[in-house]
């Protein structure tokens, strides 16, 4: 081979070489940023919580402004179950059966995440002034909705305890918008309370109505 031809040969590897380095150092600068963070898992609303009727979930979208959510669901009939079937048991204690959380893009501009929990308590409140009153339904023993909240009582009859009662609350953080929110607030509760109430066997569901 001439030494031209050694030469131009030696420069086509040197070429490769550099230029297989500068694409390894591209890919490697390519890869060296933080990975994107993976997208939460979210659900429609007739999803949440293990399930809403269609007509609890139009509430729950009503009331957070949100059509995706994120969720995190808690196994509260059990406990509940054994707290009212064991009448020496103390059955204070709120318990957390799902957080809501609404996915948009600015949460300041849906309401915050919704906490919702159950109880065993011992009386239902006396009702309210009605200047101070919230919405109020027929569900259960009692049911009230305020513009961020909403809470709902019934008795699940156990044999040889009686009728225990169960508090129901849903809450979250809301802002100012239009139209009251009381009623949709209910209707979410009631969805969630009913499911509760069959999951512990109660009887007609504690008389609290399908949504």
């Amino acid at each position: 081979m001439r030494y031209d031809e050694e030469w131009a040969a030696v420069r086509t590897v040197a070429w490769r070489a550099v230029g297989g380095l500068g694409l390894a150092m591209t890919l490697m600068a390519c890869g060296s940023g933080k990975p994107e963070p993976a997208a939460k898992p979210t659900v429609p609303a007739t999803e949440v919580c293990g399930g809403l009727s269609p007509k609890a979930a139009k509430a729950l979208e009503r009331i957070s402004e949100a059509k995706r959510f994120e969720y995190r669901s808690y196994g509260v009939a059990d406990s509940l179950k054994e707290l009212l079937h064991d009448p020496e048991l103390d059955g204070s204690g709120q318990r957390t059966a799902c957080v809501i959380e609404p996915d948009v893009e600015d949460p300041a501009e849906s309401p915050s995440r919704m906490t919702v929990l159950f109880e065993e308590v011992d009386r239902v409140p006396a009702p309210q002034p009605k200047v101070v009153a919230a919405a109020r339904l027929p569900v259960g023993l009692l049911a009230e909705g305020g513009d961020a909240d909403a809470d709902l009582w019934f008795a699940c009859e156990v044999k040889g305890v009686g009728k225990p009662m169960v508090h129901a609350e849903l809450a979250y953080g809301s802002r100012p918008r239009e139209g009251s929110a009381k009623e949709a607030n209910i209707r979410v509760l009631q969805d969630l309370s009913h499911r509760l109430a069959l999951a512990m066997g109660c009887p007609d569901a504690g008389g609290v109505p399908s949504v």
